[in-house]
C-alpha cells in the first residue's frame, strides 16, 4: 500500500465505509499494477470465498499489508491465500484480514468485482487454470535458460580461434 498503514485503512473504512489506495508491488500483476490502479477497499464479508481479493496483516514481516486472492479456505478461520504473479499458497488466519477489495479504477473507469464479467473470467482463470499458467511460466524459465546459456556460447566464441584451426 502507498503511504499508509493500517490503522489509517481501518480508520477509514469505519468511517466512510471504504477507503481507496494505490497498489504497491508487483504480486497481484496482470490485474492490479502499482502506481496505476486505485484500490476500492471495504470491510471484509462475513464468508469469504475463493476468488474474493483480500487485505491482510503479515504479523511478522513488522505488520506489511498485503493484498492477495483467496485460493481456498481451510477451516472457518482460516484461508490458503496467493498473489495472481506468485507460485506460493500462504496460510492466513481470519483475524489477520481486514478489509476486502470491492474493485478498482483502471484509466478512470470502475471495475466492480461482484458484478464484472471480465473480472470474473479473469477469477476464474486464476483458480481453476493455475497449474497450466505455473507449467507454462516453468516450462519459459528453463527454455529462456537454455536460449541465454547457447547465446552465452556464443558471444565467447572467437573467429581466431576458429581460423587457427
Amino acid at each position: 500500500m502507498k503511504e499508509q498503514n493500517l490503522e489509517t485503512v481501518l480508520k477509514e473504512i469505519e468511517q466512510k465505509g471504504k477507503t481507496l489506495c494505490y497498489t504497491k508491488g508487483v504480486s497481484m500483476l496482470p490485474m492490479l499494477k502499482e502506481g496505476r490502479d486505485i484500490s476500492v477497499l471495504i470491510k471484509p464479508d462475513e464468508n469469504l470465498l475463493p476468488g474474493d481479493i483480500v487485505l491482510f496483516v503479515r504479523p511478522e514481516n513488522n505488520g506489511e499489508l498485503v493484498l492477495h486472492r483467496i485460493v481456498k479456505a481451510i477451516s472457518e478461520h482460516k484461508y490458503l491465500i496467493r498473489g495472481d504473479n506468485t507460485f506460493w499458497d500462504e496460510p492466513v488466519r481470519r483475524e489477520n484480514i481486514k478489509a476486502q477489495l470491492d474493485g478498482f479504477f483502471r484509466k478512470g473507469k470502475y471495475i466492480d468485482c461482484k458484478t464484472s464479467k471480465g473480472y470474473k473470467l479473469y477469477t476464474f482463470y486464476q483458480l481453476h487454470l493455475y497449474f497450466l499458467r505455473r507449467f507454462f511460466c516453468y516450462t519459459m524459465r528453463i527454455a529462456g535458460a537454455k536460449v541465454k546459456n547457447n547465446v552465452f556460447h556464443l558471444n565467447n566464441f572467437h573467429l581466431d580461434d576458429y581460423l587457427r584451426k
